[in-house]
């Protein structure tokens, strides 16, 4: 996992993750099945990109992956509420996030760690 619902909640606008997550009005704490549900797609996502390129599970979670998957997961609870306008700051990020992975999973950015190898599709002898 690459965020934990903590992160999001030490990250970003308590009040606003309540807002974002919580669908009473008069809601003073955040739904944890929503952020389980906007932590999942950002892992999800983050997982996809790297997949063809690392070893999952990463032994250690650089930040710039612990920062866009953070992200990911505030994009995806504003985009469940598609009343409210998203703030420019929320989309610039999300997409420079975007990008980033797709530089990642086409091998133009590269994380500082090692990448898979055939090797390590091969299943070991037992």
């Amino acid at each position: 996992m690459y965020i934990q619902i903590d992160e999001l909640l030490t990250a970003f606008s308590r009040k606003i993750i309540v807002q974002l997550s919580n669908d009473e009005p008069a809601a003073t704490e955040p739904n944890l099945k929503v952020l389980e549900t906007a932590v999942k797609v950002a892992n999800e996502r983050i997982d996809a990109a790297l997949r063809s390129r690392y070893t999952l599970p990463l032994a250690e979670v650089p930040t710039l992956i612990n920062q866009h998957a953070l992200t990911l997961a505030r994009y995806w609870l504003y985009a469940r509420r598609p009343e409210t306008k998203m703030p420019d700051t929320v989309e610039k990020t999300y997409q420079q996030a975007v990008k980033e992975l797709e530089q990642i999973a086409n091998g133009k950015l590269h994380l500082g760690i090692a990448e898979a190898t055939a090797a390590d599709d091969v299943l070991p002898d037992n």
